[in-house]
């Protein structure tokens, strides 16, 4: 039988209901941990393109039920095709993953494995419109106090963040601690503008499973292979802004990615150009890139 504190709501809080979230909790049903998810965020939509799923972490999503998923979803990495502008530069098979790890590289759309991960987790134990704005440590409890921004308080054992590179967790205990809780966050100087699209219909099996990456003069495009002849398409810019605040863009659009990379040379193009694959897409994004500095190391010893 479960373990649950007594005086807690679970025994793990989960703050963030992204891809990482939601394993954690798969991992604590799998273990008999009691949790709850804490996503500041309505509803559960659509976000982002795709997702590519490497050996290491199928072998976890395989422990955790979602390998018949990932197959049916999911398409498997047989080769990446690479370019130079329009000239062929090298082919890389990639079909010998597999033999040698047990699983091959998969690219899904991204919103199909986080319904199959909320799914798995339990809608019941996912908490929306939780946004946390405070951890309370209770030095004469073995439990954390969280608190949530419409007032509403939950207790557990542990608390983990894993609500992305602005983490509120991060900030909350920094803070507390007397250290500066500015996010450690570093603009790279580059844009991605992302898309997922309709099968492409010129395209035949012999397509399926060949990823494609084009080195143009200012710029680089990948796309990989999704199931049905499906591209997720990534373009890789630098940016002219020099310290953005913002992750997403706003009002991302076809037209937008057009006015970039639409009359470059793409193989997959019906008529070899970069706008027949982004014209097909279901939707794209667009966002400025931000990797994590280096955060001052620190322990609490209660």
């Amino acid at each position: 039988m479960t373990r649950v504190a007594p005086t807690t709501d679970a025994q793990v809080l989960i703050v963030g209901g992204g891809i990482g979230g939601l394993t954690l909790a798969g991992i604590c049903k799998k273990l008999g941990i009691s949790y709850k998810v804490l996503e500041r965020s309505a509803e559960i939509t659509p976000v982002g393109a795709g997702i590519s799923l490497a050996p290491n972490c199928l072998r976890i999503l395989d422990q955790l039920g979602h390998m018949s998923a990932i197959r049916r979803k999911g398409q498997p990495l047989r080769k990446i095709q690479i370019f130079r502008d329009n000239t062929l530069w090298s082919v890389v098979d990639w079909e010998w993953i597999e033999g040698k790890f047990g699983y091959s590289v998969y690219s899904i759309e991204r919103h199909s494995m986080h319904q199959a991960l909320y799914q798995g987790a339990g809608p019941e134990n996912v908490l929306l419109n939780a946004e946390v704005v405070d951890i309370e440590d209770l030095p004469t409890e073995p439990t954390v106090k969280v608190r949530l921004a419409d007032g509403r308080q939950m207790t557990g054992e542990v608390v983990v963040g894993a609500d992305g590179i602005r983490s509120a967790t991060r900030r909350i205990l920094a803070e507390k601690d007397g250290l500066d809780g500015t996010h450690t966050i570093r603009f790279t100087g580059r844009t991605h503008m992302t898309g997922y699209t309709h099968p492409l219909q010129h395209l035949s099996s012999q397509d399926l499973g060949v990823a494609t990456w084009v080195f143009y003069d200012d710029a680089i495009l990948t796309s990989w292979p999704c199931i049905e002849n499906r591209q997720w398409f990534v373009g890789v810019k630098s940016s002219k802004l020099k310290d953005p605040s913002r992750s997403s863009w706003k009002g991302a659009s076809k037209e937008m990615i057009n006015d970039i990379y639409g009359d470059r040379f793409h193989p997959f193009g019906e008529h070899h150009k970069v706008r027949d694959v982004v014209d097909m897409a279901e939707r794209v994004t667009a966002s400025d890139v931000f990797e994590e500095t280096a955060f001052p190391p620190w322990l609490l010893d209660g």
